[in-house]
């Protein structure tokens, strides 16, 4: 793959080469590291995944810069789930500015970071296309008063009640029915904080049916990933909540 798209730049049949990527930044460290002809990489960025230990925003994002790669910028407004985030969010940001829509606060951090080249945002509708634009048209970066406004916001997220799981993945190793414990916990996390079932169920089908994983309601209540879970999780628990709550 590598040597063919590099094949294809020499003969002037692309302009620049990079890559989109959705893992760790460890392994982002690794091919920037093994491709240093790579010109840019898009990640995954916005503010409520910028510490998220599934998504790990701000380290990918640190990895790139480190190695003097430009980004482009998907999912700042998060598949439109920040344009309806839980209402303390909502209520952060309408008390900072009545006249800014909710959305163009995440348009606008993703925008602020350096070495970015373009945010790329799904529109739906003429509205948000002319919010977005009115947002980037004679862009000024955050002040320093609005970026502790999306601090505050992303305080109010964290004081949401999520499973605390940071996909170490140590569950996985001693699972003996191969369950896809963090996958499913980072499906049920989406659903507590953003209300949408179609959201979640989508990020269960992709980090547990499309990663060879079992599903939650396939957990045989053995309990060996609890006796090796550094977060102390009660996982069989929340297994039966997700299996509940988003399965049913």
């Amino acid at each position: 793959m590598w040597s063919f798209v590099q094949e294809k730049k020499q003969q002037g049949l692309i302009k620049h080469v990079g890559f989109s990527f959705h893992s760790t930044p460890e392994e982002l460290e690794e091919i920037l590291q093994k491709h240093p002809e790579m010109e840019f990489v898009q990640l995954q960025i916005n503010y409520a995944d910028w510490e998220n230990p599934a998504v790990q925003s701000r380290a990918c994002y640190e990895v790139a810069r480190k190695y003097n790669k430009p980004v482009i910028i998907m999912e700042p407004v998060k598949g439109g789930m920040l344009a309806t985030p839980p209402s303390s969010v909502v209520d952060v940001f309408k008390k900072a500015n009545l006249e800014k829509s909710v959305a163009s606060w995440a348009i606008h951090f993703a925008a602020d970071l350096e070495g970015i080249i373009t945010v790329l945002s799904g529109m739906s509708n003429i509205e948000q296309i002319e919010d977005n634009i009115a947002n980037m048209k004679d862009f000024k970066h955050l002040t320093e008063d609005e970026r502790a406004v999306i601090k505050q916001a992303q305080a109010e997220l964290n004081k949401i009640d999520l499973i605390p799981c940071t996909t170490c993945n140590y569950c996985a190793k001693v699972c003996p029915n191969n369950i896809g414990i963090s996958g499913s916990f980072t499906a049920m996390n989406y659903l507590t904080l953003y209300k949408n079932k179609d959201a979640a169920l989508h990020q269960e089908n992709w980090l547990v049916k499309g990663h060879g994983k079992k599903r939650a309601d396939e957990c045989i209540k053995c309990g060996k990933c609890e006796q090796i879970c550094p977060q102390h999780i009660a996982i069989r628990d929340n297994l039966e909540k997700v299996t509940k709550k988003l399965l049913n």
